[in-house]
This record gives C-alpha cells, structure tokens and sequence, in this order.
C-alpha cells in the first residue's frame, strides 16, 4: 500500500472519480455528525490552523474504460459524500444569493474542480463521487440541481439542508479555508493488499458498522466490480429487503442462526462472535459463490417468514404468530424445518404443521410449569442440529426426549396440574392460551387481534360489595387463590368498560357476558354465580382442552434408545477414541481381544463405543460394558441378576459404581473374567442381555 498525508478537499479535487461500492453501507450520517465536521473546519477556518479526519483507503479499479482513473473507497465514504454534500450547499448558497464571485471562488469552479467530471463517456462518469442505490440518485440530483420529487435518501437530503441552513449566517471566506485545511491519511491499497482486513482494521473509527455491514461486505469486496454489482443486485439486496423495517437486531439473530444451522452447532455462537465465525465459514464454505449466496437468501426468506411475517397460508401464519407471540428462539428451526419442506419428499405441509405445534406445545407446556426459559437459543440449535432430510418430525420428537431433565418436555400430568393450580396471567403465554382456546379447532375463528384479557372477578383488592358478599367472608383469601387462575381469566373487547363491575352487571350490560361473541364466555354468562366453585370448574373444563390443543410428546422408547446410542458414539468419535487407545496390561491383552470378537458374532445390528477407559456394546440400548483391569476384565451387564436362572459363582449382583466404567447403574451383573474358562462361562449371560437389548 502507499500511504501520504493530503488535504480531503485535494484529494476529492483530483481528477477521476471515486466511487462506493455496493457492498458498503448507505450513507449515515446525521445532523450531530455534520455538526462536529461544521465546526471543526468553522474552527480551522477562522484560526488559520488544521484539522486531522482520519484515513481515506482507496483501491484502484480495475476497469479503466472509462478513460480518467477511478477510485474504489474502501474507508472514508462518509467523510468524502459530507465534503461533496457541502460543496453542493456552497456552489447551491453562491447562486441563489446571486454571488456569483467571492474571492475566485465561483459555482462554476466548485462544479468543476469538486463535484463534476466535464469530459465522463457516459451519464454516470460526470460524477466525482459516485454512491451506492438510493444514495447515487439523490446525490446526482443535488449536483445536478434537478427538482425533487420525492426524498430518496434522507440522510442526504438532512445533511445537504443543514449546511444549507449554517452557510445562511456563515463567512464563505472562512468556510473555504476550513475545508482547504482538513488533513486525512490517504491509503492507496497494491493489488496484493488484503481490502477486508484493511478494513476491519479501521472499522473502529466514525460509526460502528452492524453485522449486516460486515457480512455482506466479507462477501463481495474481494470481487471485481462488475461481478460485485451482479451479486448484490441478484442476492444481498433480497436480504435488505426482507429484513428492511427491522432493527439490526433482527439480521443478527438471523446470520447466527444460519451460521449454527449450516454448521450443525449445538451451542450457539455468541453475539460479539457472529462476523469473525461468519468470516470463517464463507471463506471454508465448500459452494461457489452464487450457490452459496441462493443458499443464504432462501434461508433468509424463511426466517423473514416465521419472525417477520405476514405472507404466508393462513395456517402456517397462525403457527408463525404463536412463536413471534412467544418471543422465544425456534427460528433457527423452523427454518431447518422449511428447508426440509422444500426437499425431503416424504415430509409434506401436514408433518411441518404437526412439528410447529409440537414446537409451540413445549414452548407453553414449560411457561405454564414454570419451568425455566433460559438457555433456549442452546436448546433449539442443539435440537435443529439432530434434524435430517429423511424424517424431520421424528428426528424431532426425538430430539425433545434426549434433552436432558431442566429442558425437557413437561408430561401431561405435569401441564394438566399447572393449569389447574397455578397463576396463568402474567405469563408470556398466557395470551397465546386465551388466543388458542377460543379459536383451536373451529373453522370461524374470533379475530382476538385487538382483545385484552379480562378478570371476570376483579383483581382490584378494593372489591365493591356485590362482590365480597358473593365470596363469602373470606373474599380476600378467595381472591388471592382464584384471581389469576385460568378459569377466572376470559378475552374482551369491552375491558374498560367492564371494569371492577359486579358479576351481574358484567353479564347484563351492553356488550356484557350474555352478548358477547367471544366463545370462551359462553360458560360464563350461564352463570348465576361467579365464586371459588365457579372460577374451579371452568379452570378444570380448559385445562383439559388445553391437553387437546398443545399435544404430549409421543415417541417410541426404541427409536429413543437408538438414538441415544448414536448420540453416544458421535461424541466418542468426535473426541477421537477408539478402541486401540484403552489402556490394556499385557496379562489380559489377547483375553480382550478374544471376548471382543466373541460379542460381535452375536449377531444383529450392534455398535461398539470406545469409553475412555472401557469398550461398551449396544443394540437399541447398551447391554454389555468390558473394563480392563490389571489382571482381569470387569464385564458389566445390563441384566437384572435375579433373571439368571442358575448365574454362575463369579456373577454378582450389581450395586456398587466399577471404576471406569461409564455404565454403572443401581442394577445389573457383574462378572469377572482373568482367563478362557471363566470368558466361557460368562458368554450365555452376554447372549441373554443382548437378546434383552434388542
């Protein structure tokens, strides 16, 4: 690279052009931005001194057909449009205040010598500076002095007023010389210089760019400009567009997903790690370029689809308003889901449909338990990284079961005693509840879009009288239990008029219990009475509609078994074990190898996990376990001792923890083998756990 010092208006002034490439950033700057510029050359100006801004890194572009250089400006693209924005303002200032010469300085040479190529080929090559999209129409506009019609770029049109505005009380004299006395670094990047890098390097100074930034820049500044043009336009600015109206917040959670699912991480990866991970994985992915970018766009459609919304059919978007509604973390699977969609040819609409629910029951089933809701971004990449192409709803299912016991999926008996007898209001579920049980299963559904939720016995501890003699002399006690149970909440459009009414006036009033078209008050409004009784038996009815509405997981053990199994073996690969590395005394070495090759003529489908210390054996679940010792091998069975019919003298029965062995349970078998006759005797146990296993 060649580096040296330059004044900002010189370099600007040169001859050529500079331009913004499309993978950098629209331009950003606000009012405060262009204050501080303001003053500083304000400053520079009246005391005939400088002011340093920084470095402008620039790389040459290699399409020279234009017939005068052109600059790619990889740093500094804010500053170079603020200087052009005010050499608009003061070329603009100088001819509508009709002062057509203040000292040499004229509109005609601010447009010639800073803002405007007189000799470019084509339309665009007449620009000095040449911006990205919406931000290259409005500044050629300005330079222009073409009429708007419409903001394109408010960041442009705010900055070029304000200057506007300052130049009104202003001396030109000492505005010019303050712009003339502006210092920055010029950085002319070689042909071998790393742009990227370069740039990150100096991504700390001015505004801090946002992952979306950074990505996108990752992916097309090492390409040369046509191509650059033609992947934005093509790819990224589909992405731009799907994630537009959202805060940057919302990209981010995006590229890490995307980035755990391709990766099959099961931890996801830390915010302030997403672009250096990203970085990464672009520069190892295995798909050209283009592929990779389809590849990226259409995972970005399906997390717009399920976070962003609407546009989808009525039922998926109904699923997809339940998981915005929760505010939990299964995007990254539902978006594993969707691509399983697209291209798994026996997982249709209806085991998508059934997956989401299973998704939004565990989600609830958990809220109404009140089980903890921290760590779900681990839990949902843990569960979408064991989700393949052939069968997505039972990779699923099983999934759910093999999370450990703080993240399970609450049984039945679980939900169905929370719904009963826990506080449901002020859970983030609870609209959801309300929402689905006056809605599930009809094909008329209430529109409760704009419903709040309303205490059919009031939450107010100052309960008028019609109510305290209607509980009886314990109202305060029945209150307190009762109040935000499900049977006593209910959905309403008339919530402020209903108010801390009585009961009677509540059914009875315009729009009260009686006329209301909201199904869940039905049982309400038949009501004479509305106490302890009354609040119990509509929890009980709801709660076990709820049971239909958020489904139990259902699994058979065996293919959980086998799952565990493979889970098992993956991470003894995944750590590099193996069974030449188990530690084995020379005693006992061929004895080892003997009882080995004796488990696998057993027959059926069997794996072998190496241990650290032990070699274990699994059908649709472990049945034996070989832990060398110094002079012998312990063989641990998955056989109860009291089903030996005749066990031999050296089987015990299983009750103490073997060292070693990662197998060890409150039962089993214990027999220890030292040579040929003692292996004979243990292999009809062996044959007997492994038919069990099966």
């Amino acid at each position: 690279m060649e580096v040296r010092n330059q004044k900002l208006a010189q370099l600007l002034g040169a001859s050529g052009q500079f331009f913004i490439p499309v993978f950098q950033r629209d331009y950003s700057w606000a009012t405060k931005h262009c204050g501080q510029l303001w003053k500083d050359l304000v400053r520079a100006g009246s005391e005939a001194g400088k002011h340093f801004l920084g470095a402008i890194v620039c790389s040459p572009a290699k399409d020279l057909a234009t017939g005068f250089p052109r600059w790619q400006v990889i740093d500094g693209q804010q500053r170079l449009t603020t200087l052009t924005l005010l050499f608009a303002a003061m070329r603009d200032h100088l001819l509508e205040t009709e002062q057509q010469d203040v000292g040499g300085i004229t509109p005609e040479r601010i447009d010639d010598e800073y803002l405007k190529n007189r000799h470019g080929r084509k339309p665009n090559d007449r620009y000095r500076l040449l911006l990205r999209r919406h931000d290259r129409d409005a500044l050629c506009r300005l330079i222009d002095r073409r009429p708007r019609h419409e903001v394109v770029s408010e960041a442009i049109d705010t900055a070029y007023s304000y200057f506007r505005k300052e130049l009104r009380t202003a001396r030109f004299g000492e505005v010019w010389r303050g712009i003339h006395s502006l210092g920055i670094v010029e950085v002319t990047l070689k042909g071998d210089d790393d742009a990227q890098a370069i740039f990150e390097s100096l991504n700390a100074t001015g505004l801090e760019l946002n992952k979306s930034d950074l990505i996108r820049n990752c992916i097309l500044m090492g390409l040369p400009e046509p191509e650059q043009t033609a992947m934005y336009n093509e790819h990224w600015v589909v992405i731009e567009k799907l994630f537009r109206n959202e805060k940057d917040r919302v990209f981010d959670n995006f590229a890490r997903d995307y980035l755990d699912l391709r990766q099959r991480n099961e931890a996801q990866t830390r915010r302030e790690s997403i672009y250096p991970e990203f970085r990464s994985f672009w520069k190892n992915r295995e798909e050209d370029l283009e592929s990779a970018l389809r590849d990226m766009v259409r995972h970005a459609r399906y997390y717009a689809s399920v976070l962003v919304g609407p546009g989808e059919t009525s039922d998926r978007e109904e699923r997809y308003r339940g998981i915005r509604q929760l505010r939990a973390a299964p995007a990254i699977t539902a978006m594993r889901l969707l691509a399983c969609l697209e291209n798994s040819p026996d997982f249709g609409e209806r085991d998508f449909l059934k997956a989401l629910d299973l998704i939004e029951s565990y989600l609830v089933r958990r809220s109404v338990c009140g089980e903890s809701t921290r760590g779900y971004d681990t839990v949902f990449a843990v569960l979408t990284s064991k989700i393949g192409t052939r069968r997505p709803l039972l990779d699923l299912k099983t999934a759910f079961r093999l999370l450990p016991a703080g993240q399970g999926f609450p049984s039945n008996d679980a939900f169905l005693h929370a719904l009963q007898e826990k506080k449901v209001y002020g859970l983030r579920a609870c609209k959801l509840i309300l929402d689905r049980l006056e809605n599930h299963g009809t094909k008329e559904p209430s529109n409760t879009g704009a419903y709040t939720i309303e205490h059919i016995l009031p939450r107010n501890p100052k309960l008028i009288s019609q109510w305290t003699d209607m509980l009886g002399p314990d109202w305060q006690a029945v209150q307190e239990t009762w109040v935000h149970r499900l049977g006593n909440l209910t959905l309403t459009g008339y919530n402020p008029e209903y108010s801390d009414r009585s009961f009677s006036e509540k059914k009875t009033m315009d729009g009260g219990f009686r006329q209301s078209a909201v199904r869940l008050n039905s049982l309400v409004a038949e009501k004479a009475r509305w106490t302890a009784t009354e609040i119990e038996e509509r929890t009980n009815i709801l709660a076990e509609r709820a049971l239909s509405i958020w489904p139990p997981l259902e699994v058979d053990q065996s293919v959980v078994d086998r799952a565990r199994v493979r889970e098992r073996l993956r991470r003894a690969e995944a750590a590099g074990r193996t069974v030449a590395k188990i530690a084995v005394t020379p005693p006992i070495r061929e004895l080892f190898g003997r009882l080995r090759r004796n488990i696998a003529k057993l027959g059926g489908e069997i794996t072998v996990i190496p241990e650290p210390k032990s070699v274990s054996y699994h059908r649709a679940r472990y049945f034996a376990e070989i832990v060398p010792q110094k002079n012998r091998l312990q063989l641990l069975l998955a056989l109860e001792f009291e089903h030996i019919a005749e066990p031999p003298k050296r089987a015990k029965d299983l009750r103490t923890r073997v060292a070693g062995s990662q197998h060890t349970e409150d039962s089993g078998t214990l027999f220890s083998i030292t040579d040929e006759r003692t292996m004979e005797e243990a292999l009809p146990l062996i044959q007997q756990a492994h038919s069990a296993a099966g």
